[in-house]
């Protein structure tokens, strides 16, 4: 059996009547706080007429306006930097990021000490004991980090619990290899992408990762992708290591959930955050155990809090026990899609990380691939590019594995796609977040 490790164990195996009674006083505290001193949010709620005093129960949290990215990008473009949300004024401030999504202006986010040392670092405390990361590791993350949350807060969370960090910006791919053999690297830390082309670069470079680093963890985050069977087989065989799912968001802030060795779900961090699921076209909450849109409140940061923020992230929360002991609220399957990404056609909904699945699946093709939308009424087939994952593979071969995706995206989703094969490295790589999918104008 997995060891298990908790940071705060009476509070994640609280019962869940307890754990909700503390979420409650927190979201009322939170409230009270962003209407005194966030204008935005004063603003917000005058219009609609709410008082923070009229949330007497948890079912009048529904009565509380959403918050959207589109709130908050308004509010700084019309008052730039950081328009007129924040909670503390900007001098307070000691570290400053944006978020990373591959479409709209950039969202501008900002952390006092308090929040920055204290709250983010707890975060990155909950998520190494759920990990079982020890003392004796030694963390390789293999980016330049910018302005760019996650990995700034996995160097700060962990070395405030004093676990050895190596910093791996500034480098080529191939240094950074290198380098996690060099320093005996226990844990990698990176986007799902990025993470596979690292070890395609390392069989380049004839490394065998499996039996020639000490790597025992790949923790993965950024994008969909250590929830896809698919892709979590293709990591822990390509690194020979335990694959990881984590979550967060630069603008919520930071990391809000995490799996723990069982890997039964992403437990979401419910004594720092609120989570709920609505009908992404009604808002309305679904009921108990159905998939919807993910809402998120963070409970304790001072600087810029988010009430009912929507994160646009597909996913379905179950609340029983799990076999670790806690009884935090779990994302079963990790981020099941975007809800602005969802593939409409011929009136069937389909994911890019479902289409990911099938792709990696196939072990004829490699683990790049590009989904191109048709515009609606062209009566197009939606398109899935892929290239060989070997030059040695033959037409008969290429044919073979045309013929199985096809079917196999036929025969569970009911849409038939046009596979085109590309020349191998033609595709897009990325480092950070993947764009895969190109909509037709």
């Amino acid at each position: 059996m997995p060891v298990v490790n908790m940071w705060k164990p009476q509070i994640e195996t609280a019962a869940r009547d307890l754990l909700q009674d503390m979420q409650f006083r927190l979201f009322q505290n939170q409230l009270r706080y962003v209407y005194q001193h966030s204008p935005m949010y004063k603003r917000k709620y005058d219009e609609v007429g709410l008082k923070p005093e009229d949330i007497k129960t948890p079912d009048d949290i529904k009565k509380v306006p959403f918050t959207t990215k589109e709130d908050l990008r308004k509010t700084q473009e019309e008052n730039p930097p950081f328009g007129d949300v924040l909670c503390v004024p900007p001098e307070e401030g000691v570290r400053i990021f944006q978020t990373s999504g591959t479409t709209g202006n950039p969202v501008k986010v900002m952390f006092t000490p308090r929040d920055w040392f204290g709250i983010a670092s707890e975060h990155t405390a909950y998520q190494a004991c759920g990990y079982s990361i020890k003392k004796s590791d030694i963390v390789f993350m293999p980016f330049g980090y910018g302005l760019f949350v996650a990995w700034w807060a996995w160097q700060a969370g962990l070395e405030s619990l004093g676990v050895t960090v190596v910093p791996g910006g500034g480098q080529s791919s191939q240094d950074r290899i290198r380098n996690i053999m060099d320093w005996k690297a226990t844990i990698i830390l990176g986007t799902p992408t990025y993470i596979i082309y690292l070890g395609d670069v390392a069989k380049a470079m004839g490394i065998d990762l499996t039996t020639q680093s000490q790597v025992r963890m790949v923790i993965l985050g950024g994008e969909p992708g250590a929830e896809i069977p698919a892709t979590r087989k293709l990591v822990e065989e390509m690194w020979g290591a335990k694959c990881y799912d984590a979550i967060g968001a630069t603008e919520m802030p930071v990391a809000f959930g995490f799996e723990c060795v069982h890997q039964k779900g992403i437990h979401i961090i419910e004594s720092m955050f609120l989570a709920e699921v609505v009908n992404p076209d009604t808002g309305d909450p679904v009921a108990l155990g159905e998939q919807g849109e993910l809402v998120m409140t963070n409970l304790c940061m001072e600087t810029m809090p988010l009430i009912r923020y929507r994160m646009r992230d597909s996913v379905k929360l179950v609340y029983d026990r799990c076999n670790c002991g806690r009884t935090f609220a779990r994302m079963e399957g990790g981020v099941l899609g975007r809800v602005d990404d969802m593939i409409i056609l011929g009136g069937v909904n389909i994911y890019p990380s479902a289409i990911e699945n099938f792709v990696r699946s196939v072990k004829q093709f490699a683990d790049e691939f590009q989904i191109i939308v048709p515009k609606m009424g062209t009566r197009k087939r939606l398109m899935i590019k892929v290239e060989p994952a070997s030059e040695a593979a033959g037409d008969d071969e290429l044919k073979r594995a045309t013929a199985e995706l096809i079917e196999t995206m036929k025969w569970k989703t009911g849409i038939t796609p046009e596979i085109k094969i590309v020349e191998i490295g033609s595709l897009p790589r990325f480092q950070f977040k993947a764009k895969r999918v190109i909509r037709e104008e």
